[in-house]
């Protein structure tokens, strides 16, 4: 299905990615174009969600379809999605070897109203491009500095914030690591590094570090939906909202998400969009998340949703970086390229072009990384601090932040907020 070697770096790159996240997955990842390189969105091949309101009207057009066309019926899934509001179908065989897209195509002509029906989207945390990204723009470097950048911002009062890093896992030799002492205490899911490092190895950790350094009066926990390279890197929406919502039994006032994706039509995620109205919009929790690395305005989920902080990447010079995503997608934009934070000691082997195969030895318990995955725990923290001094709800503390950003019109992009420093005003 298209040809996996034509183009120049960049698609390449994503062809290279593409490949990793289908060998890890048994093969069950689809995209929506005939060549790899152009895909916009990814999903399972034979997996639909459905909202529990909307069941009824899709088991309706499913028989109102041509005879011939499922080879039998769709089986709904007995896992019981967010108290049953999100229901996932496994669909039959088809005729003519139909993809899930085109039987939500006859779907809608039978009948079944926009929007009832998705994909099983696949979200993740590595570049993309046009449509699967989220982050790091290139894969981690090796860096002789020894301390953090951002760093570590002194906070001399404050009350304890407790914020989730929904992501790859955490590396526990980090919390005790003398070159990383701001990392003490943190913990989460164990994503059982050796010595040979895998893909997204030290994702989650890094992501951590950044939090910690920008509100260092925080209780930090890494919750893994990739532990191991399990996934490679990625994971399907319906089975990513079953982690965020593990990710509110640690009662969060902050949850980071440095992940996210494209759908079908930019329609919004169905399984975002009941996530947050049965679980989400329930506590005082913001999810702030990252706006993905494609260059483009096009929605990119859950970072688009208006009830999401969205946040973009900007170079050290303030502009907006040239991987970053725009638009609807970024609510404000910060610190994003080349940060330094912690990072597993290990070998690791780059897997994407124009690096692959190039070997990098981590040593100093750091790392060099780029992305709008990086840029998202800067905004995590300044709300978890601005919660810490001030006692303030987490929204109110959201909406202080983004106040305080600088306003910023680009010809290119139009109007954007900018937090050109990584800390509070004094």
């Amino acid at each position: 299905m298209g040809d996996w070697k034509i183009g120049d770096d960049r698609r390449r790159r994503s062809t290279d990615q593409l490949q990793s996240l289908r060998e890890a997955n048994d093969g069950q990842v689809a995209w929506d174009t005939e060549a790899p390189a152009d895909f916009t969105f990814l999903y399972h091949p034979d997996r639909i969600l459905v909202r529990a309101s909307d069941v009824e009207g899709f088991d309706q057009a499913v028989a109102r379809l041509a005879k011939g066309v499922l080879l039998g019926e769709p089986v709904r899934d007995d896992t019981r999605l967010l108290d049953g509001e999100l229901v996932r179908y496994l669909l039959p065989d088809r005729a003519e070897d139909r993809t899930v897209i085109e039987v939500l195509e006859l779907l809608e002509e039978s009948g079944l109203p926009l929007g009832a029906a998705s994909p099983d989207h696949w979200v993740h945390i590595s570049p993309g491009g046009p449509g699967g990204s989220a982050c790091p723009a290139i894969e981690p470097q090796e860096t002789g500095l020894t301390e953090p950048w951002p760093p570590v911002a002194p906070q001399e009062k404050g009350q304890e914030v407790s914020v989730v890093v929904v992501d790859t896992g955490w590396h526990p030799p980090a919390a005790n690591d003398p070159r990383t002492p701001w990392l003490k205490g943190v913990d989460g899911d164990d994503e059982l590094n050796g010595p040979a490092l895998r893909p997204y190895a030290g994702h989650g950790t890094f992501i951590a570090g950044v939090v910690r350094c920008v509100a260092p009066v925080t209780k930090v926990f890494v919750e893994g939906f990739a532990i191991g390279g399990v996934g490679g890197g990625g994971i399907l929406e319906s089975d990513l909202v079953e982690q965020l919502e593990e990710a509110l039994a640690h009662d969060p006032q902050v949850i980071n998400l440095s992940a996210g994706c494209r759908t079908r039509l930019d329609l919004p995620s169905i399984a975002f969009e009941t996530f947050y109205r049965t679980r989400l919009q329930k506590v005082d929790c913001v999810l702030v998340a990252a706006a993905g690395n494609d260059s483009w305005a096009a929605p990119f989920w859950p970072a688009a949703f208006d009830w999401c902080v969205g946040v973009g990447s900007l170079d050290r010079n303030g502009r907006v970086s040239a991987y970053s995503n725009f638009g609807v997608s970024a609510d404000v934009y910060a610190l994003g390229r080349n940060l330094v934070n912690a990072f597993p000691d290990g070998t690791f082997e780059c897997n994407e072009t124009p690096d692959k195969g190039d070997i990098r030895v981590f040593d100093s318990g750091m790392a060099r990384w780029s992305g709008t995955s990086f840029a998202a725990p800067v905004v995590a923290g300044l709300i978890a601090r601005e919660i810490s001094e001030t006692g303030a709800s987490a929204k109110d503390a959201r909406d202080v932040v983004l106040t305080r950003a600088d306003y910023d019109s680009d010809p290119t992009i139009g109007p954007m907020m900018e937090l050109r420093q990584p800390y509070p005003r004094p």
